[in-house]
């Protein structure tokens, strides 16, 4: 179920991104927001998958203690 959250975030926030590049070139004023808000999805699922790959380190590095 974290796998499909994590693709559905990212999916939008390169809607978000590419819809917010897209205005920006038409000069519209909203446009810098969709660029700002697809960045910080896209930011808070990189810094997601970083925190996990770093449990999953300190854990096996754990376990090989225990041993």
């Amino acid at each position: 179920m974290a796998l499909v959250l994590r693709v559905v975030s990212a999916v939008f926030g390169i809607l978000f991104l590419v819809a917010g590049v897209a205005d920006v070139v038409r000069r519209t004023p909203w446009g810098f927001l969709g660029v700002i808000g697809g960045a910080l999805i896209l930011l808070g699922v990189v810094l997601d998958l970083r925190r996990e790959r770093r449990e999953r380190r300190a854990q096996r590095e754990r376990a090989r203690e225990e041993l």
